[in-house]
């Protein structure tokens, strides 16, 4: 099979372009790499293969890259111009490859939206649609910064979620060592202990003297699985499927439900007001929206939308009669609608979501906090009650 390669080698700055035989894509990427040469692309003839670094995007901080760019674009600069600036002052081999791809692209023709598009990083859908937007009414610089801007209201609603986790996690994870300890090391002593008092003791007694045992000889194998966890754990928040996890596991309570319906749509509404923004038709946007929702019942909720306003009625009207409105928003969407400002009113809906997301947030880290410190403490209170009861027993027939 014939494959199209674009390699950079980073002595002489030169990035060329070769057809060569290969396998697959994997076995002629590792070829030229072996070669001390850097694979920016491979294209299969008949189609196109996207290599992606080992972590995406990870590494690459593209709200700061999409904001040095609007600011030298703003400055006078041309696009290539601005990129090369960005690669001249970047010390990392990596990023300087990834921006040397781009910049080859930008003279080979291609318009940025292209050259991000083919990038083996893999950019994300709604920065490439953006840029296209922006592309046919020369507007990059304001693409870029309400780009910026939509990334960092994320980031800072994503920050107050972690922030919020923290506490609560210590507490448990502190507590469930505690718990550990004592199960492991003080039960099995005190175990001695009641050796010849065995028929005098409870039964629930004789199950916490048993689980000590028990966790006493397989120590060794506890803290390994603990370990194993805390590695599945890193895993799994580096490749994003940790969050999606934890997501599916709250959505099953009814109380959270509603708060991450809250949040999702949040994030679908201000999208579509920032592709409505850059020239994008309703149906061309809900798409590039409906992949924020991680919920199966809401991405179909939108597509049936989408069919309704391509059927010619109105956003409003189709977004009611799929539930995803209440009274006061769709009111909202009807006014944006007859005033011809449905984007900006699509960002106040959005605004509106993420405030009773971040009370009910800040609400629920407030009642969490006091819950699971009485847990640990019942935990914990509980195992020294059942360790000192026989003693009060006998005590007691003194």
């Amino acid at each position: 099979m014939q494959f199209k390669v674009r390699t950079f080698h980073a002595a002489s700055g030169a990035v060329t372009e070769k057809t060569v035989e290969g396998e697959d894509a994997t076995a002629v990427k590792l070829a030229f790499e072996q070669q001390g040469l850097a694979v920016l692309s491979v294209a299969a003839l008949g189609g196109h293969v996207r290599l992606r670094g080992p972590g995406g995007l990870r590494g690459f901080n593209l709200v700061l890259f999409c904001d040095e760019l609007r600011t030298l674009l703003t400055s006078g600069m041309s696009l290539v111009e601005a990129i090369d600036t960005l690669c001249t002052r970047d010390n990392d081999d990596a990023k300087r490859t990834v921006l040397l791809e781009i910049r080859q692209l930008l003279l080979e023709g291609k318009p940025l939206s292209t050259a991000l598009e083919m990038n083996r990083l893999g950019f994300p859908p709604l920065l490439i649609a953006s840029i296209r937007a922006s592309e046919r009414t020369s507007r990059l610089d304001q693409a870029l910064d309400e780009y910026v801007a939509y990334e960092r209201v994320g980031q800072d609603l994503g920050r107050k979620v972690v922030s919020a986790a923290i506490y609560p996690s210590l507490v448990v994870g502190f507590g469930m060592l505690v718990c550990l300890f004592m199960i492991s090391y003080v039960v099995p002593r005190f175990a001695k202990v009641y050796d010849d008092f065995t028929p005098q003791l409870s039964f629930s007694t004789m199950v916490l003297m048993k689980a000590g045992q028990l966790s006493n000889q397989y120590i060794g194998l506890i803290l390994a699985g603990l370990a194993a966890l805390v590695a599945l754990a890193v895993v799994g928040h580096r490749n994003g499927k940790l969050k999606i996890f934890l997501l599916r596991v709250l959505g099953r309570f009814r109380f959270v439900q509603y708060y991450l319906r809250l949040y999702q749509l949040a994030r679908i509404f201000q999208t579509m007001s920032m592709l409505l923004k850059g020239g994008y038709t309703l149906s061309d946007a809900i798409p590039l929206a409906q992949n924020l929702a991680f919920e199966k019942k809401l991405q179909d909720q939108i597509l049936r939308a989408r069919s309704v306003i391509q059927e010619g009625k109105r956003l409003s009207t189709a977004f009611a009669e799929n539930g995803l409105t209440d009274s006061v928003t769709e009111r909202l969407l009807q006014v944006g609608e007859r005033s011809g400002n449905l984007a900006q009113i699509m960002d106040i809906i959005a605004q509106t979501y993420r405030q009773e997301f971040t009370v009910f947030i800040d609400r629920a880290t407030r009642v969490a906090e006091p819950i699971l410190l009485m847990a640990v403490g019942i935990m914990i209170g509980a195992i020294i009650i059942l360790m000192y009861m026989p003693v009060f027993d006998l005590a007691g027939g003194i």
